[in-house]
């Protein structure tokens, strides 16, 4: 293997470990928002449904990544998704009682 092929190689390995790092930052960070958003108008969700977008896209573009870890990162992914699916579209109002 020439010198250009090792550094390649290298260069190689160096993207896909900060895409592995992007990957999971996301997935993280979508969880963290949508743990604080309460339907699917706010922006917290939009933000979640944004970050789990970012996950899926790159997720695909990792070719060094090992059979455990995708499998880890893609139950991930479908954990996050439905939960999303379970936040509500509107927030549930309950009237306000006044003891008397």
């Amino acid at each position: 293997m020439g010198d250009r092929t090792r550094k390649l190689v290298a260069l190689r390995a160096r993207t896909d470990n900060d895409l592995l790092v992007l990957v999971h930052r996301e997935l993280n960070q979508g969880f963290a928002l949508l743990d604080a958003a309460t339907t699917r108008n706010s922006q917290l969700f939009a933000r979640a449904e944004k970050a789990l977008s970012t996950a899926v896209v790159f997720l695909p573009r990792i070719s060094g990544v090992s059979q455990d870890d995708r499998l880890w990162i893609e139950g991930k992914v479908k954990e996050l998704r439905f939960r999303l699916d379970l936040v509500p579209v509107y927030a549930r109002s309950f009237p306000a009682s006044v003891a008397s």
